[in-house]
């Protein structure tokens, strides 16, 4: 049960990581203000 837990935290975290890049692009493509996301992703990568 637990494992299936943490396998569906994965997936939605994985989901909503590739939504948030679409909406904003991907971090070397700096249109308009600097955000701090952009920062994030830029970091993490």
């Amino acid at each position: 049960m637990q494992k299936q837990l943490v396998a569906w935290t994965i997936l939605t975290s994985a989901l909503l990581a590739v939504a948030v890049w679409t909406v904003l692009g991907p971090p070397d493509h700096q249109a308009g203000p600097h955000l701090p996301s952009r920062d994030l992703t830029a970091s993490v990568r």
